[in-house]
């Protein structure tokens, strides 16, 4: 019975998250805030030190670890340099 409510519980929950995904790719930054998206560049910061633990500093490195931490690496990059032309942009 729980496995059956389970499933139905995470099915409305794809479908809300997928709705409000919807609806908050319509509304965006329209604000221009400086500080949610110094904060998103911050926590992107904090990750990619993680990142870069899982990159380098683990006493054994897989392949496969090297390959994933390496590509994070590379997403959060472009987005701290995305999110470091939005803060450029909205100051002006």
């Amino acid at each position: 019975m729980l496995f059956h409510l389970s499933g139905l519980y995470c099915t409305l929950y794809f479908l809300a998250m997928l709705l409000m995904i919807i609806y908050k790719s319509t509304k965006g930054n329209l604000m221009e805030a400086e500080v949610p998206l110094a904060a998103s560049l911050a926590l992107t910061a904090g990750s990619g030190l993680l990142s870069i633990h899982f990159l380098l500093w683990q006493t054994l490195v897989l392949w496969a670890d090297w390959v994933l931490s390496a590509t994070l690496l590379v997403l959060h990059s472009l987005e701290a340099a995305l999110q470091v032309v939005a803060i450029a942009a909205f100051i002006r």
